[in-house]
């Protein structure tokens, strides 16, 4: 069969294999007032409506874009490399980190890693495509190329953050940034760091932001849940239950069916919805049984009876063949 056959179901998480090693996040140790600017809420609240939101979007993306668009124009170092005005793909940035605050497109892990990533690509196929003798002719198809391979890469890192395909295409078709080579990677990592502190302050006035900061999964109960696994006596990996498995799973704490019976913990009490379900998927346990038989047996189908099959021994009985909390119930 050929490797591709299953390409469908090809799924590259590296979250998987990261998190393992990434601490918990350490915000909820901080003092109120500064957790409370880095995203960090106790209890979950409500966003607030449009009206206030759209308030607070405009704010944000005015403040950000003019923070990063004042550093880049006052800094001696970064004016050397005549960037241009303002970088577009921020503006595309600015509606993510200040109107969409619960996108996981505009997490800071997506927007700072997705912009370096995408920029980091476009420069490369910018200098690549620049050998060739009239880059300007071809530029076009070196910045869809960039994109492309941007786009991709951010889906596989888990970094998805669309204005930074744009990034990708200024790196590789605009003159100018062009002209700035690799410096213009940095330059795209300040200006988004910049946008996200001005979201830190801006955003958690009244709404919460980032929602996380590298994954919304909680990595104190993640790491407890991790499976592990112990060599076998044939030398494989056998997996270990869990703590929270070994909890719950105690023979007299399980519900046991067959075609014949149905065994419940001692102190369990069913209600009738719930007698009906078991008496349910003991019949259909029954049914299969019996058509086994059939098959076997042509026609010497046993003609035993439905109360033959649903009753079991009496409470005692089971008690000394099995465990003092068990029961059982029958002819549900």
């Amino acid at each position: 069969m050929s490797v591709f056959s299953k390409a469908r179901e090809w799924d590259l998480d590296i979250d998987r294999y990261l998190n393992r090693v990434l601490p918990p996040s350490p915000l909820h140790k901080f003092p109120t007032p500064v957790s409370r600017f880095l995203g960090y809420r106790r209890e979950q609240r409500q966003d607030v409506g449009n009206v206030l939101g759209a308030f607070w979007s405009l704010v944000g993306a005015f403040c950000g874009l003019a923070v990063v668009a004042a550093v880049f124009n006052n800094t001696a170092s970064i004016h050397l490399h005549h960037p241009p005005a303002l970088i577009a793909s921020f503006g595309a940035s600015a509606v993510l980190e200040y109107n969409a605050v619960r996108s996981p497109l505009g997490q800071p892990r997506n927007a700072l890693l997705g912009h370096a990533l995408s920029a980091l690509i476009g420069v490369s196929i910018s200098k690549l495509f620049q050998y060739h003798s009239d880059y300007d002719s071809i530029s076009w198809i070196a910045g869809a190329m960039a994109c492309g391979i941007a786009s991709a890469v951010m889906l596989l890192t888990g970094t998805v953050h669309p204005p930074g395909g744009a990034s990708a295409v200024l790196a590789a078709t605009e003159p100018a940034v062009r002209a700035m080579g690799w410096y213009f990677v940095g330059l795209v990592l300040w200006g988004t760091t910049l946008m996200v502190a001005v979201g830190l302050v801006v955003n958690n006035i009244q709404r919460q932001f980032p929602i996380y900061w590298w994954t919304p999964l909680d990595l104190r109960k993640a790491k407890v849940r991790d499976e592990e696994t112990v060599p076998d006596a044939r030398g494989g990996l056998e997996r270990r239950k869990t703590g929270e498995e070994q909890k719950y799973d105690q023979e007299d704490e399980k519900i046991q069916i067959s075609g014949a019976e149905v065994l419940l913990p001692g102190d369990l009490s069913l209600n009738a919805e719930e007698t009906k379900v078991l008496e349910r998927l003991r019949e259909r346990l029954r049914k299969r049984v019996d058509g086994r038989e059939k098959d076997v047996d042509g026609d010497s189908r046993s003609e035993r009876s439905s109360t033959e099959f649903t009753m079991v021994p009496s409470r005692s009985d089971v008690d000394e063949a099995r465990s003092p909390s068990g029961s059982t119930y029958a002819g549900l």
